[in-house]
């Protein structure tokens, strides 16, 4: 496993276990710990988190619409 992926596996890791969202706060805690992460990645791996969290059949239209909101940003 390259360093690359081991550094977003952790930022995964993170997330999920402090439960992290979209916001600034989450990102700056995410940075604090793994710095040379740049906030597209960041929150890339929280919407990552949020389809590990969720099993397909317990994504609400609501969460549904947020995730294809964030994919979208690009």
């Amino acid at each position: 496993m390259k360093d690359d992926d081991c550094e977003k596996l952790k930022a995964l890791a993170i997330i999920i276990s402090e439960n992290l969202t979209y916001d600034p706060e989450a990102i700056q805690k995410v940075k604090e710990k793994i710095p040379e992460l740049t906030v597209p990645e960041i929150l890339e791996w929280i919407n990552c988190a949020k389809r590990l969290l969720f099993k397909e059949e317990y994504l609400t239209d609501d969460i549904k619409k947020e995730l294809k909101l964030w994919d979208n940003l690009d």
